[in-house]
């Protein structure tokens, strides 16, 4: 379980923009930025709760 909410915390955070991928002629590197990662998280899970909410509402309507 906890490896399930760890991976959909980091594919949010992937999607959100919050890795960057930087390349120069020496090295490759990648850079996290923690705010966008917090706001991306952030917005996927409501998103997620209001997907999973809408859901529930109508199985209640058709009741």
């Amino acid at each position: 379980m906890i490896k399930i909410l760890v991976g959909s915390i980091v594919i949010l955070a992937l999607t959100g923009g919050a890795v960057q991928f930087k390349s120069t002629d020496e090295y490759w590197s990648l850079t996290m930025n923690k705010e966008v990662a917090k706001h991306s998280v952030q917005n996927g899970i409501l998103r997620i709760y209001d997907f999973g909410k809408s859901l529930f509402d109508d199985g209640i309507k058709q009741l």
